[in-house]
């Protein structure tokens, strides 16, 4: 009976010898990146967010990596591509900030629209002083959303245009009109696949006795690269009263998200999950962006528009993984250049 003892021992000390050889094998080929940044920020490898912040470790393997940092006082972002075959200290500086990538806007602002109201055919109109105050109710969340909740890899250049013709809704029952993108392609013809990444309409919902109010403030078409102008298009369909610029504060003061929020179901319903990245779950009514309460954030909603951009909404079920848009996305290529694809 000696060699049948002396066969399982040898089996088993060879057994035992390949798993602690294999496990060997495993941490010789796992490295580590400390990554390090002149000021305190959020660490992205290859695009996701880790959801550490600096200074940290990160273990790979050997191979190529894009890592990044968002930093937290300047919101810039800062990345550098580099081979990792050893363990390795990575320090980024704002050398290792990126040339933002050009977003194109074009704002339009309509000066009168007309339809049939509840009260029979009418108009509302906008005067230029009440357009202006748009338009820079629409540049100062360019500079305080778009722009910042990006880490500033977008910069946005921004068009403007006022289109003097009155321009007749579209209307679907007494409580929903809308100004429809062929209506504003037919007077703006450059409004074409390739020209601009969003298309933001701004017109009168109110004006005395006609009223063209609908259950809606903005409205932003979905899937702009199957729309026949390839183009994000957005309207935000303003209730002036008295004083404008008295309503506008009030957003600002109480619910400034609309612009971002129009322009982000442009590109975070389809687009981006096309060019394969990972975003949040739908909402309960099918819209992605519509989807902040399953992820717990809250009225203004504010925190959800950042997080959606950044790359750092926590995916449910997950204490470690995070889903959005994210910096490295909106680096590589805008939705005018994929129009052209």
């Amino acid at each position: 009976m000696k060699p049948i003892y002396l066969q399982v021992i040898l089996v088993l000390f060879v057994l035992f010898t390949a798993c602690d050889s294999g496990e060997k094998t495993k941490q010789d080929t796992s490295f580590t990146i400390t990554v390090n940044a002149s000021e305190p920020g959020a660490i992205y490898l290859d695009g996701q967010y880790t959801g550490y912040t600096t200074p940290a470790e990160l273990k790979v393997s050997e191979g190529q990596y894009v890592i990044g940092v968002a930093t937290q006082t300047s919101h810039s972002y800062l990345r550098k591509e580099l081979t990792v075959n050893e363990d390795t200290d990575l320090m980024l500086t704002t050398a290792d900030k990126p040339e933002p990538k050009v977003w194109k806007a074009l704002w339009v602002g309509v000066h009168e629209v007309t339809g049939l109201s509840e009260s029979g055919q009418c108009s509302s109109q906008f005067s230029k002083e009440e357009l202006d105050a748009g338009y820079d109710f629409f540049m100062w969340s360019i500079e305080n959303h778009f722009e910042p909740f990006s880490f500033n890899t977008t910069k946005w250049e921004v068009e403007r245009k006022d289109i003097n013709t009155p321009i007749q809704l579209h209307k679907a029952s007494n409580t929903w009109f809308t100004l429809e993108p062929e209506s504003i392609a037919e007077l703006l013809p450059e409004v074409e696949a390739g020209n601009y990444d969003a298309v933001f309409v701004f017109w009168r919902e109110k004006d005395g006795s006609c009223s063209f109010k609908s259950s809606y403030f903005g409205l932003a078409w979905t899937d702009p690269l199957n729309d026949p102008i390839k183009t994000g298009y957005i309207t935000i369909k303003f209730d002036a009263g008295d004083n404008i610029q008295d309503n506008i504060n009030w957003y600002k003061e109480n619910d400034p998200g609309v612009w971002v929020h129009e322009w982000l179901h442009t590109v975070g319903e389809n687009y981006f999950q096309d060019r394969g990245e990972r975003m949040p779950e739908k909402g309960g009514d099918g819209l992605v962006l519509h989807a902040a309460e399953k992820y717990q954030y809250t009225y203004p909603w504010m925190d959800w528009y950042r997080d959606f951009m950044t790359g750092q909404v926590k995916e449910l079920g997950s204490g470690h993984t995070y889903c959005g848009i994210g910096p490295e996305a909106l680096l590589q290529k805008s939705l005018r250049e994929s129009a052209m694809e």
